[in-house]
């Protein structure tokens, strides 16, 4: 499955939701790998992948695929973590939008494991259209210069 923006793939993501037969069955990991935040949605014998990054305060910028079958190897992986709320909303065309909310599991040694060991052929090309999502971006000198106040203010150590 190719690489698409995140607004294709979760609407992708929601039919197949929406067809399932075990909703409960459905899980959510997040962590971080160094800049990037990946967010990993197994269900139905399927594995998605998002991979984000924030460019403004609680804004981000993502793009997504389904990187491979959901197996109970992978479910241990994602079963390791920490119980945290879970919560996102993606806009859509047509003012519709999707909004997912639960409980995840998040560990940055959980999704760092699935993305180095098990996936590691797909991340480098899920980066690589991160990468140019940003930068189209950034040729927009009013989100430039948002972009890195942004990016500065987290790089300072906080006392």
């Amino acid at each position: 499955m190719a690489i698409r923006s995140v607004t294709a793939m979760m609407g992708n993501l929601k039919k197949t939701y929406d067809k399932s037969k075990d909703k409960s069955g459905w899980r959510v990991l997040s962590g971080m790998n160094r800049k990037y935040h990946d967010t990993f949605i197994a269900g139905d014998k399927n594995l998605w992948q998002i991979k984000s990054e924030e460019v403004k305060a609680g804004e981000f910028v993502a793009v997504g695929t389904r990187v491979s079958r959901h197996d109970e190897e992978l479910e241990k992986i994602m079963k390791n973590g920490s119980p945290v709320p879970f919560g996102t909303m993606t806009p859509m065309d047509r003012k519709i939008s999707i909004i997912m909310a639960g409980v995840q599991t998040y560990s940055s040694d959980s999704s760092n494991l699935l993305c180095k060991e098990h996936l590691s052929g797909k991340q480098a090309a899920l980066e690589q259209k991160l990468k140019q999502q940003v930068n189209k971006m950034m040729d927009d000198p009013g989100f430039r210069r948002k972009y890195n106040e942004h990016k500065d203010r987290l790089g300072r150590a906080y006392l």
